[in-house]
């Protein structure tokens, strides 16, 4: 933009699709002129553990264990020796991520458009999109991240993460944070929880590291949640407030940001609603998670930043006033 020297060409560039230039660099890039093609794809549906008492206590918890949810390795391996690996969320359909790996089968990596891969179906394309840039990545000598854009901050902080907690259970989470270097814990609520009770755990036991609440919208409503908000607001250490009712109530949002002084955020991977979510006004902060994949993450991160509003991946971190 004219007059606006934190738009560089680069990033110009990069806004117009993170790695558009990508599709246009010449197969003799590997160092021998060939397509590079896709020989193989391999999957590994696996069950990663996760630390015990990190998901939700007994007393609070859902009927679906999230912990026990499997998700796919896949590796893609190419006629020049070169292999990518990705990875997909968990529960993914197996079914769907075969039938993408049937149809890369043969196919160039070169003359694949990573930027937006046009999949038979949309399960597991975060991975593919992994797998296939960790490949491009090797050939041109290049990190990923340099294939994106480039680099934005060498470091980045992590927060810690924790399901629905009571205040019993919160006190082990904190005490781990603390222990780790953690800055910040990341809790999942829902409505009638003793979220009041586990954020002042929070205070007494880990004084400086943030709160992050994400209820994923198990509120009714704005007077639900606000009730609680005020009280959170008094003990001094919150965050971020994610998602905690509806998110197409942008007037209850409104209200919201009104009445705390706490960052609001709204979880969106689609840039029209995000879009939306700008002109009405509805959040402070953005978790653009990379839906469906890095490329697409990339262009939510600069339609946030052309607003000035900070922005994350997955998990809203401390230090995304830096640049997310």
């Amino acid at each position: 933009m004219p007059g606006n020297d934190r738009w560089s060409r680069r990033t110009w560039l990069a806004a117009g699709g993170g790695a558009a230039g990508l599709t246009m660099l010449p197969a003799c890039t590997a160092g021998k002129r060939e397509r590079i093609t896709i020989t193989s794809i391999e999957l590994y549906p696996v069950v990663v553990p996760m630390k015990p008492d990190i998901t939700a206590d007994p007393e609070l918890a859902e009927s679906s264990r999230f912990d026990l949810v499997p998700k796919i390795i896949l590796k893609i391996g190419t006629d020049s020796g070169i292999t990518g690996i990705g990875e997909t969320g968990r529960g993914e359909n197996l079914e769907g991520v075969r039938k993408n790996a049937e149809f890369l089968q043969g196919k160039g990596v070169f003359d694949l458009n990573l930027t937006r891969l046009e999949l038979p179906a949309g399960a597991g394309y975060a991975a593919f999109e992994m797998a296939l840039y960790d490949i491009v990545g090797k050939a041109v000598g290049w990190p990923v991240c340099k294939l994106l854009g480039g680099m934005l901050q060498p470091k980045v902080l992590v927060g810690y993460w924790c399901g629905r907690k009571t205040p019993e259970g919160m006190k082990r989470v904190a005490e781990r944070a603390v222990a780790g270097g953690f800055t910040s814990i990341k809790m999942k609520a829902k409505q009638g929880d003793p979220v009041v009770e586990a954020v002042e755990i929070v205070a007494r036991t880990a004084p400086g590291v943030k709160v992050i609440l994400d209820p994923n919208t198990r509120y009714e409503s704005l007077k639900a949640f606000l009730e609680v908000a005020l009280k959170l607001e008094k003990i001094g250490n919150m965050m971020v407030y994610e998602d905690p009712f509806d998110k197409s109530d942008y007037e209850g949002y409104r209200q919201l940001r009104k009445q705390v002084k706490t960052d609001v955020a709204l979880h969106l991977g689609n840039p029209k609603q995000m879009i939306r979510g700008i002109c009405e006004g509805a959040c402070s902060v953005f978790n653009t998670g990379g839906n469906p994949g890095m490329a697409s993450f990339v262009a939510n991160c600069y339609l946030a930043a052309s607003h000035d509003m900070p922005y994350a991946e997955r998990t809203i971190m401390p230090s995304f006033r830096t640049g997310g």
